[in-house]
């Protein structure tokens, strides 16, 4: 696990362009730093980055590893030689996943630390999103809410926007799935709005939401939880919570009998989940927007070679955590490339948002920056763990639905 004090620098180059594998096509450092660069964040030898993380409070759970994907996608373009001859340093501030933390955070980092730019992994970046348009601040990251697409200075690879989607519930409702309980963590605005989404998802199905869950890990218990889901005659859960206190709930349900028939889960995936529950993770699903690693290929080989040599905190790379934070560094970086030898905030979100077809080195099916962000993702891919609770399968590796009307 990093600690939470570290603030690593790490030298960076420019991202892929046109190429499967990331590590491959980043560009070399033929083209130099000019010198007298003026933006807030560029000196002539290097671009300061700031990261906004929940490393505390009830959202951090699912972000244990986020700060190991940003490491390891700017190890490996450390080793290519810089964006435009500049390193990249970075420093990061914990948001605690509330409104005031990740306000607070932004503006700590772009007033006080001068950075050029945000990566925001976060459930929260709706409380800065005003201040740091009005800055004109890049920022990219998980687009958790639907603040996302409103503003022309965010950038990320899936949206939620306003609307929720039925791939979710229509996927529950292909495993056999008709009364669900949705768990969700209590007091997380940003996971409630996400458990709102999953409802209408499963409503739109044809899958009955007969319970919500408000879940506070190290006050309510699994026993508690799982009398409610019996009690429901639930025959499937939305889990919003931890791995661990979700299969807390699953070990009771089995010694009583009354195993769902379907467990989608939005966090967890990854070989720790496997190595720490073994068997008892079994059938647990979880809905992916990249390309399951299971699939291989360059760009996950490329991935996997990152997180080792740059990240090699994180015994088990195959982790969603560290995946979707690799991502959303890789738009900073081709943000970076884009706004050329002299960057400035300005040119990084003009260039940025004019491309039409970007894919993070073949990790993301193709996406247009100029039009998805209007558009709700609805194509996700479905991995589950295995019954010897050893391995994922690939359920569903591209099951496409629709947005919901309002």
């Amino acid at each position: 696990m990093l600690s939470r004090r570290r603030t690593l620098c790490a030298a960076l180059s420019a991202v892929i362009l046109g190429t499967a594998s990331l590590l491959a096509g980043c560009t070399s450092p033929e083209a130099s730093a000019a010198v007298g660069c003026t933006a807030p964040g560029v000196t002539d030898d290097q671009i300061s980055l700031g990261v906004l993380v929940p490393d505390s409070g009830p959202a951090a759970e699912g972000f244990t590893n986020s700060l190991a994907g940003v490491e390891a996608r700017l190890g490996a373009v450390n080793a290519a030689g810089g964006v435009n001859g500049r390193k990249v340093v970075y420093q990061w501030r914990d948001d605690k996943g509330s409104t005031t933390g990740n306000d607070l955070g932004a503006r700590e980092l772009v007033e006080r630390q001068q950075v050029f730019g945000l990566v925001e992994l976060s459930v929260a970046a709706s409380a800065s999103a005003a201040y740091l348009a009005g800055r004109g601040v890049p920022v990219t990251g998980l687009a958790n809410e639907p603040v996302w697409s409103t503003m022309p200075n965010m950038f990320a690879f899936t949206y939620v926007t306003g609307a929720a989607v039925d791939t979710q519930g229509r996927f529950v409702s292909s495993q056999g799935g008709t009364r669900a309980v949705i768990l969700q963590p209590a007091l997380s605005a940003g996971m409630t709005e996400t458990g709102q989404k999953y409802e209408a998802s499963m409503r739109a199905a044809g899958v009955r939401v007969v319970d919500i869950v408000n879940f506070t890990s190290g006050v309510d218990t699994p026993t508690t939880v799982a009398k409610r889901v019996i009690s429901a005659k639930a025959d499937t859960i939305i889990s919003l919570i931890s791995p661990e206190n979700l299969i807390g709930v699953l070990n009771l349900l089995r010694q009583a009998s009354r195993a769902p028939k379907v467990v989608l889960s939005t966090n967890g995936y990854g070989r720790e989940l496997l190595q720490n529950f073994g068997a008892q993770a079994a059938g647990i699903t979880m809905p992916l927007v990249y390309r399951p690693l299971e699939l291989g290929g360059p760009a996950t080989e490329a991935y996997l070679d990152a997180m080792t040599r740059y990240a090699p905190q994180v015994t088990h790379p195959e982790n969603d955590a560290s995946v979707l934070a690799y991502i959303a560094t890789d738009i900073y970086l081709e943000g970076l490339r884009l706004a050329g030898a002299c960057p400035n905030r300005q040119g990084f979100i003009g260039r940025l948002r004019a491309v039409n077809s970007y894919d993070a080195g073949g990790l993301i099916s193709p996406i247009s920056f100029r039009t998805d962000a209007i558009r709700p993702t609805t194509c996700y891919s479905f991995v589950q763990a295995n019954s010897a609770g050893n391995g994922f399968l690939v359920v569903e590796p591209d099951l496409c639905g629709s947005a919901i009307s309002p």
